[in-house]
C-alpha cells in the first residue's frame, strides 16, 4: 500500500507565506531556503556586527559550505549539537544570538528531511 504523496514546502521566512502553506498542506514539511538564510546571515555579520569579511566567511563557511554543518549534519540532533557548539565556541555574543536565532530554522529544515521514504539527490 503507498502513502499518500505529501509535497515538501521551501519558503523564506515569510510570516503570511508560512501561514498560508501551513493551511493549504498542514502535513507537508516547511523548509526554509538555505541561500536566503545564508545571505541573512552574511548581511547582518558584515552590516549590523561588522565583521571582518575574513571572519564573517569563515562563520559562513562552517555553517553553509560544502563541509560544513549543513552538508555534514547525519540528522536534526548532530546539527543542533554541532550549532549550540560553534555558538558556545566563539567569543562574540552578536555572533552567538545570531546563530541561537537561525538554529531553530536550520534544525526544522533538517528534521523535514527525515521521513521514511523521501530520497534526495543529495545528502541534508
Amino acid at each position: 500500500m503507498d502513502c499518500p504523496r505529501v509535497p515538501i514546502l521551501g519558503s523564506d521566512d515569510e510570516k503570511a507565506l508560512k501561514l498560508a502553506m501551513a493551511l493549504a498542506f498542514p502535513q507537508a514539511p516547511r523548509l526554509t531556503c538555505t541561500r536566503h538564510l545564508k545571505q541573512n546571515f552574511s548581511h547582518t555579520l558584515s552590516d549590523k556586527v561588522g565583521f571582518p569579511s575574513q571572519e564573517r566567511e569563515r562563520f559562513i563557511t562552517q555553517i553553509f559550505g560544502d563541509n560544513g554543518i549543513i552538508a555534514h549534519g547525519t540528522d536534526h540532533m548532530d546539527i543542533a549539537d554541532r550549532l549550540q557548539h560553534m555558538a558556545e565556541s566563539t567569543e562574540n555574543r552578536s555572533v552567538q544570538k545570531l546563530i541561537e536565532l537561525m538554529s531553530p530554522l536550520l534544525v526544522e529544515n533538517a528534521k523535514g528531511l527525515e521521513r521514511p521514504g523521501l530520497h534526495l539527490a543529495s545528502p541534508l
